[in-house]
């Protein structure tokens, strides 16, 4: 067994028009329990919004589609020991 951390954050740390995209991507038909590829970050549906792993921020330079806020909260998360980052709407800021 792995234990690994989870990092919780408010969706505030995102520009409006990233939310608005990363929550189009559930819109559609498919497994929602499977990850979603947000340009090459893995994401998952939430019921208060949506968890993303921080692997990509391993070895790879941030995509251009990808915010600088997600990017450094991503990266942040990943310096802490944390796979996952639950970016939540109820989480206060």
């Amino acid at each position: 067994m792995r234990i690994t951390g989870l990092a919780n954050v408010t969706t505030g740390h995102l520009t409006g028009a990233e939310l608005a995209a990363i929550d189009a991507l559930f819109d559609g038909p498919g497994d929602p329990r499977r990850p979603i590829d947000y340009h090459g970050i893995p994401v998952v549906a939430h019921p208060c919004g949506f968890l993303a792993h921080t692997c990509m921020v391993l070895d790879d330079d941030k995509p251009g589609e990808v915010s600088v806020a997600l990017w450094e909260v991503l990266s942040t998360a990943e310096r802490q020991g944390c796979d996952w980052v639950l970016f939540d709407r109820d989480e206060p800021e």
